[in-house]
């Protein structure tokens, strides 16, 4: 009895896969993991037990000829499946599940778990119906947020799961938001959605009250800087790469979390992102994008202030000053407090559906 544990990228991209790897080890299974170094950046030293797959396949390039390199992956994954003899798998994010699924269907029904951490190309119907057949014939499918549910399948071998570390609870208080002279809003990893930030930079440019960080790598096309620097704005700092040691420093010098993204498509106006936890784990006010389940999450259990960044910037500014006066940081932590008890009850249901995924393996 082997599992195989097929992830769309290397490791570093899927931290999540050592809840699977820990139950495994923990009941003595043996496993095997399966990346694809599509990015051709992996310099990660291997283990006995790893494969690596290496196909470029970028971002950015033409779909068309992203074409090959899916061919040549999905043969080379077949390949492996065939020669190690699992007997079962681990399918994280649907893009692999459905490249082989056919193979699933017919050679690991209820012996598979189908991990779902995204939106991908659920807007084709031909792609839907193939993710609607995968999650039939999974032992059981995870999801990370339960806006996912507006696109997939009903389902009762749907759970939900979270992205989650093993310590949660660092932080116990928050500092009186009321009385202090500059309020700092921080956006805290890759640097992306260019956009967005350029209209919510707008709404705070050269307001002595509040200053701007975007902490982390940026992506090509998102220049912020350049567009402060363009625009004269003076009360926004850009540091880079961090390590993720050095998180809970950085969040300790802000009061407020962007998770700022737009609400463009499904890819994130349903997703529960990295920022969410990181605002229950830091004790730190949420700002999220009205018309996205984030928002929605925020808005329901007080994490923070949403908002719509089209709308005027005086009414923009007036419900944070609003926000800021009226805070409560006895309550707020009680709020966090609260999610976090949702979080891990829903989290012990996953984990146990590893268990008994294992169980039936033993």
């Amino acid at each position: 009895m082997k599992i195989g544990l097929i992830g769309f990228s290397t490791r570093n991209y899927i931290p999540y896969i050592e809840y699977y790897e820990n139950i495994f080890k923990s009941n003595n299974i043996s496993y095997e993991c399966i990346f694809w170094d599509r990015f051709n950046n992996d310099n990660t030293k291997k283990k006995s037990n790893e494969y690596t797959i290496h196909v470029v396949c970028k971002p950015g390039m033409n779909k068309l000829r992203k074409i090959f390199p899916m061919y040549k992956f999905k043969m080379e994954l077949e390949r492996i499946i065939e020669k190690e003899q699992y007997t079962h798998l681990v399918v994280l994010t649907t893009v692999p599940g459905v490249l082989i699924w056919k193979k699933l269907l017919a050679g690991f029904k209820n012996k598979y778990i189908l991990d779902i951490r995204d939106y991908s190309y659920e807007k084709y119907s031909w792609y839907r119906k193939i993710v609607e057949q995968l999650i039939a014939n999974s032992y059981f499918t995870a999801i990370s947020s339960n806006g996912f549910k507006t696109f997939l399948p009903q389902s009762d071998k749907i759970i939900t799961c979270h992205n989650i570390g093993n310590k949660f609870s660092e932080e116990k208080e928050i500092g009186d938001l009321k009385n202090k002279e500059k309020i700092i809003i921080g956006f805290v990893g890759g640097v992306r959605y260019f956009d967005e930030n350029c209209k919510f930079i707008q709404i705070f440019a050269n307001n002595p009250k509040y200053q701007l960080y975007y902490i982390g790598k940026r992506n090509l096309d998102c220049d912020l800087e350049g567009y402060c620097k363009r625009n004269n704005i003076k009360n926004v700092v850009f540091k880079g790469e961090f390590k993720n040691e050095d998180k809970a420093e950085i969040y300790r010098k802000i009061d407020f979390i962007n998770a700022i993204y737009g609400n463009k498509s499904l890819e994130v106006t349903t997703a529960l992102p990295n920022r969410l936890y990181d605002g229950i784990l830091f004790k730190k006010p949420i700002i999220a994008s009205e018309g996205t389940y984030l928002g929605d999450v925020v808005d329901e259990y007080g994490l923070g202030i949403v908002i719509n960044i089209n709308k005027p910037t005086k009414n923009i500014i007036e419900k944070f000053d609003k926000y800021i006066n009226n805070f409560d940081g006895v309550n707020f932590v009680k709020k966090c407090q609260e999610f976090k008890e949702k979080i891990f009850f829903e989290q012990d249901n996953f984990l146990k559906h590893i268990r008994l995924f294992t169980s039936k393996i033993n």
